[in-house]
Parts: structure tokens; C-alpha cells; sequence
């Protein structure tokens, strides 16, 4: 066993979880893991035994901060140093950090200048011996280039022999509240991706009491300081998380829980019967690593960009808000997701 590596994961709570067993096994062939973190997925990787030490990059601060990263990893020795997310700091950290072994995720751009740009880059890494797998970024996808990152990131079992082909690892959150609940519950997530559709704030509450009545389920939506106006406008009772303990949730049909902590919600995420949400990175990943049905409410123009993240199974459905040619109103939507819940 070797004795230490360190990950560099810079990015959003989505981007460490598709690629958290490929991390989980690189780390089991190490006596201690660090791995570099942003504040958006801090709360999240902290909660996992697998590493020595989590390091958080601020990103309020720039300049500073890159300097102070900088100099911090300078003076710094791992036997192996892989990057994931395509952050420049992280390529820089990689560069700047003592190691036997490196890998880095790198980003392919639309343009002759990028492109010229990037060919040069992948020279200068094969002059410093650090290995590198090529990924596709979202405009050269959204022009028919293939890609899927999760497949990407589990190339690295040519050098970590352990890898396998599974996606999700992780350890279990224990929720801060106790809630009795069973799995006859349909769970849905508000966030700021509702907020384009087109009549989102005037009809959502009329069609989600449409979509509680035409069920034999209860509705629990989750949100997190959500100040949109349709959210404001919402006519369904808003309970604070912090006070649940004052509420029944047995005898509520449908209610909004505001400001889950992380751990509760992904209690809720692994405890309902259905997830829907409209593509909410951890919300979506983190239902599929439980096997959950799952349905995303997307545009129909970020498919393609979408399935890049997202592992096939049949838990998973989509039921779209725009296409190509107009955007669909909030009754519509919610009539298409009332049947593909009768469909799992």
C-alpha cells in the first residue's frame, strides 16, 4: 500500500458524487487521502471517512487565495495527485505539487484559438510526464460531440486496477431530526431551475393541488432560501425545518419543508418513493445511488448536455418544460408528470 494521495475536487456537490466510487477506490490503495474541495461540496465530502483531511479552496477571495494554495502545495509530497474538475487552480496545484504520479481531466473548447490553446497545453503535459484524459466541454457536446463523464473518470482503472464499474460511494448521512416517514411519499425539489417556466407564477399552486388530488401519495417539497417570485407566490403550507418537530406530517397531504439541512435531505431523497426535481445535481445523483425512481423536468435543448452526467437505468425519466419550438405551461408539465409517476 502506498502511503498518500490527494484529489482535487473544486466544483459543485453533482460533479464530486459522479465520480465518488472512482475516488473511494483510489483511496483504499492509499494509507491516507486529501482531497481539495469548494464551499459547495465542503459540507457534503467532510462527512466522509475515506479522507485524512478535507481542504477547502474559497473562492470569495480569488487571488489571495490561489496565492496561498499555491505556496501550501508547493511544499507539499503525495506519491500520486489527480485532478477531476478543470478548474484552472487545480491544474495549477497539480503542477505546482510533489508527485510521483499525475492525472488531470482537461477540457476540450469550441474554437481555433482555444483549440490551438489546448493542443499546446497537452504538449506542455506530456513534457512534464503528467498524464491526461480528454473531456469534452458543453458547447462541443451540444454540436453532437459524445460524452459521458462518469465513463471518463472510470478510464482511470487503467492505472488503479481496482476501479469497477460503479458510480456512487458514499457513506452514510445520519439525519440531525428524527422524522417518521415511510416510503408513500413523493418528493419534490424547488429550486431556481422552475423559475423559466411560463406561467410558474401565477398556476403552480393550482397545479400542484391538482397533482396532490390526482395521487395517492403525499407531496413533501423541499427548498433552500428560495426567493423566487413563483416560490413567494406558492399557496401550499411552508413549514421551516428547524420547527418539524411541531408538525404531523402524517396527516398533511402536501407541504413544503424549507431549508433542509444536507443530511435530512438526503434522509427524505433515500426515504420517498419518488424523486422529482428539475435536474438538481446532488438531488438527482443522490436518488440514483439509492436506486430511487427518478424523474427530471428539463428543456428539451440541455438534454444532450444532461445525459453527460447522468447513468441510464430504469429508474430515470424525463418529462420536459420547453421544446424546441415554445416553452409548456405549468399545468401541462405537471399533467405529463402525473402519468410518468403511473409509469414506475
Amino acid at each position: 500500500m502506498k502511503n498518500k494521495v490527494i484529489f482535487f475536487s473544486i466544483d459543485r456537490l453533482g460533479d464530486y458524487l459522479i465520480r465518488s466510487n472512482v475516488i473511494f477506490k483510489i483511496s483504499k490503495l492509499y494509507k491516507l487521502s486529501d482531497i481539495a474541495v469548494s464551499e459547495k461540496n465542503f459540507k457534503l465530502v467532510n462527512t466522509q471517512n475515506i479522507f485524512n483531511k478535507v481542504i477547502l479552496f474559497n473562492t470569495s477571495k480569488k487571488i489571495l487565495n490561489k496565492l496561498k494554495f499555491i505556496l501550501i502545495f508547493l511544499f507539499k509530497k503525495y506519491d500520486a495527485a489527480i485532478s477531476f474538475d478543470g478548474k484552472n487552480i487545480s491544474n495549477i496545484l497539480l503542477i505546482v505539487v510533489r508527485a510521483k504520479f499525475k492525472h488531470v481531466f482537461i477540457y476540450k473548447k469550441k474554437g481555433v484559438i482555444k483549440n490551438i490553446r489546448f493542443n499546446l497545453y497537452c504538449k506542455f503535459l506530456n513534457f512534464l510526464d503528467i498524464s491526461f484524459t480528454i473531456m469534452n466541454s458543453r458547447e462541443l457536446i451540444e454540436l453532437d460531440k459524445k460524452e459521458h463523464y462518469p465513463t471518463k473518470y472510470k478510464l482511470l482503472k487503467k492505472y488503479f486496477n481496482n476501479i469497477d464499474n460503479k458510480t456512487y460511494y458514499l457513506e452514510e448521512l445520519v439525519p440531525f431530526k428524527n422524522i417518521n416517514l415511510n416510503e408513500d411519499f413523493i418528493l419534490i425539489h424547488l429550486d431556481e431551475k422552475f423559475d423559466d417556466i411560463i406561467d410558474i407564477k401565477t398556476n403552480f399552486s393550482n397545479s400542484l393541488n391538482n397533482l396532490s388530488n390526482n395521487l395517492d401519495k403525499k407531496i413533501i417539497l423541499t427548498t433552500f432560501k428560495n426567493n423566487f417570485e413563483y416560490y413567494k407566490n406558492l399557496l401550499i403550507e411552508k413549514i421551516s425545518y428547524q420547527d418539524i418537530k411541531k408538525h404531523n406530517l402524517y396527516n398533511k397531504k402536501i407541504c413544503i419543508l424549507e431549508d433542509v439541512p444536507l443530511n435530512d435531505f438526503y434522509y427524505l431523497i433515500k426515504n420517498s418513493s419518488i424523486n422529482i426535481s428539475c435536474h438538481g445535481g446532488f438531488f438527482v445523483h443522490a436518488s440514483l445511488l439509492n436506486n430511487k425512481n427518478t424523474i427530471d423536468i428539463i428543456n428539451n435543448s440541455d438534454e444532450k448536455w444532461l445525459n453527460t452526467w447522468i447513468t441510464k437505468s430504469d429508474t430515470y425519466k424525463i418529462v420536459y418544460k420547453s421544446n424546441s419550438k415554445k416553452k409548456i405551461y405549468i399545468n401541462e408539465i405537471l399533467l405529463k408528470l402525473n402519468n410518468t409517476i403511473n409509469e414506475f
